[in-house]
């Protein structure tokens, strides 16, 4: 019997999971390793801080769905990938893998910012954020890092819950260093912009942020923010245990994989979601789009590989739907340069993400 294992319980994992289910493989064990029980949907997380979502509204619970599939679930943080001798170590002990896919997602952080590490909110890994919002809601000064389209989503959502909560004198700040939504058209950037300063949130334009001592940024032009809680969400970083591990990573830090997901140095090793760097698209968005859609090529990869049957590319579409959560029950649709807001864009947001839940609860 051979086995796979799945480390991470992403996006596309989950929907591994749901294809086993139904479509069970002959003499293939599959284990599941989790540093957590539950997977928290990271797009439902403004809702969550908003207070639109309970905690059981946003996440699904691996264990459950693993055994659904006839699947072995393991809770453990992964430590260590051997690729040599096919060996994952974790907390709970070692596992051997004849196939092993890894989906764990990326981390937010940045190492060129002194003091980061220490000052900033866990929003990654997953898990550890949802005990932290009550903090952020009634804390009296946060400052987010960032411009892209989750900095926004995040700090106008926070803002919103404090408006609904009576704490409207809260101050928040938002220091980024390019354009708003940066790569989205400039009508997104400057509508964007507007409903920040319509939230009076304080916006750093043009400001890198550059250490953090205490409850001080400094920025690159020496600007000095204060803050009580400070999150940063200035892209994505990768998982450090994948170049600890001796895997092939590019100059980000994120597993080399080739069109069809599959590790450059270990051909047994497939990968997916927003740990991976695909050497045929480098330049590839990190987002959720990606990862679900990569489902059915990692699927078919897996155990074409073990059947040694011919493997298939992932091709990524080269623009992608996003639609941000800006309060209030309104939202910003993104789609290439294009861009739509209303409270409609809020109610599709709403119908997709609670019909993604729904399709593994």
């Amino acid at each position: 019997m051979k086995t796979i294992v799945l480390v991470g319980g992403g996006h596309t994992h989950l929907s591994l999971l749901k294809r086993l289910k139904t479509n069970p493989v002959p003499d293939t064990k599959w284990i599941l390793i989790s540093a957590d029980n539950y997977h928290y949907y990271s797009g439902m997380f403004s809702g969550f801080i908003e207070g639109l979502y309970t905690i059981d509204e946003i996440r699904i619970d691996l264990k459950q769905a693993a055994v659904k599939a006839n699947c072995t679930f393991i809770k453990g943080s992964l430590e260590n990938i051997d690729p040599v001798n096919r060996t994952i170590h974790t907390e709970n002990g070692s596992f051997s893998y004849d196939v092993l896919s890894i989906n764990i997602g990326s981390h937010t952080s940045n190492p060129t910012i002194k003091g980061l590490k220490e000052a900033q909110a866990p929003l990654k890994p997953a898990h550890e954020f949802p005990d932290f919002i009550n903090t952020l809601r009634h804390s009296p000064h946060v400052a987010v890092i960032g411009g892209g389209a989750a900095a926004c989503e995040m700090i106008l959502s926070l803002k919103a819950w404090k408006n609904k909560h009576h704490r409207r004198y809260d101050k928040l700040s938002l220091i980024y260093a390019d354009e708003l939504l940066k790569g989205r058209g400039s009508s997104a950037g400057k509508k964007v912009e507007k409903l920040l300063e319509e939230g009076e949130i304080q916006l750093y334009s043009g400001e890198r942020a550059k250490s953090i001592e205490g409850n001080k940024i400094m920025t690159a032009n020496e600007i000095i923010i204060p803050f009580q809680h400070v999150i940063y969400l200035g892209g994505a970083q990768s998982p450090a245990v994948l170049k600890k591990s001796g895997l092939p990573v590019d100059e980000k830090g994120f597993l080399k994989v080739n069109g069809m997901l599959q590790c450059i140095d270990f051909p047994e090793i497939f990968a997916a979601g927003d740990c991976i760097g695909l050497t045929n698209a480098p330049e590839l968005e990190k987002n959720g789009v990606h990862a679900v859609r990569q489902g059915p090529v990692l699927w078919h990869n897996l155990t074409a590989y073990l059947s040694k049957k011919p493997l298939i590319d992932y091709k990524p579409q080269k623009r992608t739907l996003a639609i941000l959560s800006t309060g209030r029950r309104h939202g910003l649709l993104l789609y290439g340069n294009h861009s739509l807001y209303g409270r409609i864009m809020w109610q599709l947001k709403n119908h997709i993400d609670k019909n993604f839940i729904h399709t593994f609860q």
